[in-house]
């Protein structure tokens, strides 16, 4: 659940790396050096931001971390950021070889990547899912669901637990929101923070601002 007690301190924003599927690549954005978030200050102090180099995603994750960036020729990818000691492997999305990773992803127009992430969490999508595809999906019955709005959905996955979170299934816990409006050309965006407990008031704000930035696209 986001932070309760929120103030505006700035954050340091970092530009990752960014790759894309379609060439030329577009021109990178001019992006502040800081930016001012509605988070606590004691989270603030340990905090960045970290954004695509159009700075069409943002995400609150320990400082100090990297990050790389990539999108698709449809216009589907994410950020990743991970500790400065680990080396993932895989996709931006389905980050192997660490444990602890901030991941935020959008499908954008893929209407199939669309249904079949928001099919385990919103109803809508799952009937949607069926009837185009003719399959199923089911999630953990240990998976923690809590609605934010009608478009939004909070939920954590303990540790040892293989659920929506990236990275779920491991020694942390993992915390995340998603998105599906049916309406939406966007897709359905996903943030899941994958962090040692000690981490957990910064997941909290970090999904926080996620939800309030992205939930409504």
């Amino acid at each position: 659940a986001p932070a309760a007690a929120a103030t505006r301190p700035s954050v340091p924003v970092v530009v990752c790396p960014t790759t894309f599927a379609i060439l030329p690549a577009p021109k990178p954005a001019t992006l502040p050096a800081s930016r001012p978030v509605a988070v606590p200050a004691s989270v603030a102090r340990r905090a960045t931001l970290y954004s695509d180099n159009q700075a069409s995603m943002q995400l609150l994750a320990p400082r100090g971390w990297h990050c790389m960036a990539q999108f698709g020729a449809d216009g589907s990818g994410g950020v990743l950021v991970f500790p400065p000691t680990a080396t993932p492997t895989g996709g931006i999305l389905s980050p192997k070889g660490i444990q602890q990773a901030v991941v935020g992803g959008q499908t954008s127009v893929c209407v199939g990547c669309t249904l079949g992430q928001a099919c385990p969490l919103f109803a809508q999508a799952a009937r949607a899912y069926a009837r185009t595809f003719k399959l199923h999906c089911s999630r953990p019955t240990a998976e923690f669901v809590h609605p934010l709005t009608t478009t939004v959905v909070g939920f954590t996955d303990p540790p040892g637990v293989k659920g929506d979170g990236t990275l779920s299934g491991g020694r942390f816990p993992s915390y995340g929101v998603m998105t599906y409006n049916p309406k939406s050309q966007s897709g359905s965006w996903l943030m899941t923070c994958t962090l040692a407990p000690t981490n957990r008031p910064l997941c909290a704000a970090g999904l926080g601002l996620f939800a309030r930035w992205y939930g409504t696209n």
